[in-house]
């Protein structure tokens, strides 16, 4: 049996546990296999400064569907989830 470690059992404890949190992020699904980063970043930015977009590709560089449109601040995302909501 191993000793216990104090250290590494504070670090778990601490560890996100579903992922790691990024302020202002939006998950984005659906996308069409063909939509590129930048055609994500000129549609959302009708809600805000948009300061990144990610769509996630397989190994092959297909894309998966999905991504993520980052925005300068909360207040632009809110505006999003809220229009998405009414």
């Amino acid at each position: 049996m191993a000793a216990p470690n104090p250290q590494l059992d504070a670090q778990l404890s601490t560890a996100p546990k579903y992922g790691t949190l990024i302020p202002n992020r939006i998950f984005v699904g659906g996308i069409s296999g063909d939509t590129t980063e930048s055609e994500l970043c000129r549609v959302f930015s009708a809600y805000g400064n948009v300061k990144s977009t990610k769509i996630i590709v397989d190994r092959a560089g297909v894309s998966k569907g999905y991504g993520f449109v980052t925005f300068e601040t909360e207040q632009e995302a809110q505006r999003l989830q809220s229009d998405c909501n009414s």
